[in-house]
C-alpha cells in the first residue's frame, strides 16, 4: 500500500530499530515486511480449472538412474502440476457491465447522457480497469476509461474493492463516480455460484435523450407506392396472369367530348387500366399536354385525395362493363361525355355485355380558314431578310446565305462606270463606279473624288442589296446592267458607260444574248 512517510532512510515505519541482523530474505518476505497490510490473495474455487500441462511419461530404457530408482517421496502418482497462486489466477477476470450518468450543460435536447463501462476486476491482484465502448457521433472520448490499477474505497478505511462489492444491482463509487452494476457475463456467473453468491437478474440499461434522437423509425411498408414503382420501372404484377395473357394489347377506345372539347380514352383490357388523352387541332390556342390523364386505375366513389402517409384503401374500380350508352364516364369528378367508339370496341361491347355505341371517329370542327401573310412594305432598315423573319415566325431565326454561291464566287466583283441621269449642270459632269458583289448579289457605289469640284468624293451608296424600281420589287441582278443602258438604284438614275476587262469575260462566259448585246461588249 502507498504510505505517507517519504521514502529516505529512517522514514520507514515498518524497519525495526532493533534489529542487528541484516540477512537476506526472499521477496515474498520482503513485501510482506514493506506492506503488512497487504493480505495475501487466497486460491478462490474456479469455476474451470486451467489444463494441466504435464510431460509425457518416460521409458523406463529412457528414464535416468535417479528417476527409475527414486519414486515420490509423497507417495503416489503425479497428477497435478504444482503453479504458485499468482499463476493459477492469472487472467482470471470477472467482467460486469454498468453505467453512470453524466450532466450535460447547454444543449437543447439533453440534460443528462448515460454512459456504459465494462469494469474489469482482476483477481489476482484485485485490480480493476474500465473500457467505455465506442458510439457513432457521441461527441465524447471513449475507448479506455480507466487503467488497471488498484482501486481504494472511499471511507477512512482505504482498503481495496473486493469482488464481494461487485453485484448486480449494487452501485459501487470509483474516484468521485457511482457506477450502477446492471450485469455479469456467464463466468462472472460461474464464479460467483461456486461460492455460494448467487448474481440478481440482469437490469435494462435507461434510454437517454440522445440514445433515442440516434433510433431510426422503423419503415412503413407502402405497398401502394411499391407496386407504382415496380410498374414505372416496367415491372410489377398483375392482379390476374390469364387476365393479362388473355388480353394483352387488346384496348377499347372510346371518344368523348367534356366541357366541349374532344378527348380519347383508352381502356386497357389486360390490367383494368384507363388513360384519358387530348385531341389537338391546328392552331386550337391550347398547349400540347398529350395526357389529360396518365394510365391508371380509376376508382367509382372518388371521395377526395387522402393525408400524406396514409394508404387508402379503394375496392371498386372502374371496368368495361361500366361504359353505358347515354350515361357519363366519371373521371376524379370530371364527366366526360361518349360521342362514339372506334369498330373493334363496338364488337366487343356488343358481343359480351349487348351495349351498342356509334361506330365512327370523332367528330371535329374543321379548322378556321388559314388568312393569308401580308407582308408590309420595306422601311429600309437593315436587310429585308431579316425583316421577313419577324413576319413569318413569333421568335425569328437570322437568314441563311447560299454557302455554294458564296464559296464560288468569292472575290468575284463586277465594275461599271457610270454617271448621273440629271439636268443639274453640278452633276452632270460626276462620274461614279458601281460595284456588284457576286457572291451574295450587293452592290455599292463609289464615287472618285475630283480636285476643285467642289463634291467631296467617296462612298456615295453603301454595300448592300437594293431593288429595281422597274423590276417589279426584285432585286437588282447584273442583267440590269447594259452598256448605255439606264439602271435607277436607291432613287438614282444612272447610265452605264463602261466596264472593266473582268467584267466583259465574265459576262462573255456566263451571259445569254437576252440580257446583254454582244456588241457593248465588243465597244
Amino acid at each position: 500500500m502507498a504510505s505517507n512517510f517519504p521514502k529516505l532512510p529512517g522514514f520507514v515505519p515498518t524497519h525495526d530499530c532493533t534489529r542487528v541482523d541484516h540477512k537476506k530474505i526472499s521477496h515474498v518476505k520482503l513485501d510482506k515486511v514493506m506492506n503488512p497490510k497487504n493480505a495475501d490473495v487466497p486460491l478462490y474455487a474456479l469455476p474451470r480449472k486451467p489444463a494441466a500441462d504435464l510431460p509425457k511419461a518416460k521409458d523406463i530404457k529412457s528414464m535416468s538412474f535417479s528417476q527409475a530408482k527414486f519414486q515420490n517421496p509423497m507417495g503416489g502418482e503425479i497428477t497435478e502440476q504444482f503453479e504458485p497462486t499468482f499463476v493459477k489466477l492469472d487472467k482470471q477476470v470477472l467482467r460486469f457491465t454498468a453505467y453512470f450518468q453524466e450532466s450535460v450543460v447547454e444543449s437543447a435536447l439533453e440534460n443528462y447522457r448515460v454512459r456504459k463501462v465494462i469494469i474489469y476486476y482482476y483477481l489476482e491482484d484485485k485490480s480493476i480497469s474500465m473500457i467505455e465502448p465506442k458510439q457513432m457521433n457521441s461527441g465524447t472520448m471513449q475507448g479506455a476509461f480507466l487503467k488497471r490499477q488498484m482501486v481504494l474505497k472511499e471511507g477512512e478505511a482505504a482498503s481495496p474493492f473486493e469482488f464481494q462489492d461487485f453485484l448486480v444491482g449494487e452501485t459501487v463509487r470509483i474516484f468521485g463516480r457511482a457506477y450502477k452494476i446492471i450485469d455479469a457475463d456467464a463466468y462472472t456467473r460461474e464464479f460467483y455460484s461456486n461460492i455460494g453468491i448467487q448474481q440478481p437478474v440482469p437490469l435494462p440499461l435507461p434510454a437517454d435523450n440522445f440514445e433515442k434522437s440516434l433510433a431510426k423509425p422503423k419503415p412503413v411498408k407502402d405497398t401502394a407506392m411499391i407496386d407504382f414503382l415496380e410498374h414505372s420501372l416496367g415491372g410489377g404484377r398483375v392482379a390476374s396472369q390469364k387476365q393479362f395473357l388473355d388480353n394483352d394489347r387488346k384496348v377499347l377506345k372510346l371518344y368523348a367530348w367534356s366541357e366541349g372539347l374532344p378527348y380519347l380514352i383508352h381502356y386497357f383490357l389486360a390490367d383494368d387500366t384507363i388513360e384519358v388523352r387530348e385531341v389537338h387541332l391546328a392552331n386550337d390556342g391550347r398547349d400540347a399536354f398529350p395526357c389529360l390523364l396518365k394510365r391508371q386505375k380509376i376508382p367509382k366513389n372518388f371521395k377526395g385525395l387522402s393525408q400524406p402517409g396514409l394508404n387508402p384503401t379503394i375496392e371498386n374500380y372502374f371496368t368495361e362493363e361500366c361504359f353505358t350508352p347515354g350515361e357519363p364516364f366519371v373521371a376524379y369528378s370530371k364527366y366526360f361525355d361518349i360521342a362514339s367508339v372506334d369498330s373493334f370496341t363496338g364488337r366487343f361491347l356488343a358481343e359480351r355485355y349487348g351495349r351498342h355505341f356509334p361506330i365512327k371517329d370523332l367528330e371535329v370542327p374543321k379548322p378556321a380558314d388559314q388568312v393569308p401573310v401580308q407582308i408590309p412594305p420595306y422601311n429600309g432598315f437593315g436587310d429585308e431578310n431579316d425583316s421577313l423573319g419577324y413576319v413569318y415566325r413569333l421568335l425569328p431565326k437570322p437568314p441563311k446565305g447560299d454557302f455554294f454561291k458564296y464559296v464560288d464566287n468569292e472575290g468575284k466583283i463586277l465594275r461599271y462606270t457610270a454617271k448621273m441621269n440629271t439636268q443639274v449642270p453640278e452633276d452632270m459632269e460626276r462620274r461614279f463606279i458601281i460595284a456588284f458583289y457576286l457572291a451574295d448579289d450587293t452592290l455599292s457605289v463609289y464615287e472618285p473624288p475630283v480636285r476643285n469640284s467642289g463634291i467631296a468624293g467617296g462612298k456615295f451608296l453603301e454595300r448592300r442589296k437594293y431593288k429595281s424600281v422597274n423590276g417589279l420589287g426584285k432585286f437588282v441582278t447584273p442583267g440590269d446592267f447594259e452598256l448605255g443602258g439606264q439602271v435607277i438604284i436607291n432613287s438614282f438614275s444612272f447610265q452605264i458607260l463602261s466596264m472593266d476587262e473582268f467584267t466583259k469575260n465574265y459576262l462573255k462566259d456566263h451571259m445569254t444574248d437576252q440580257l446583254i448585246s454582244t456588241s457593248f461588249i465588243h465597244c
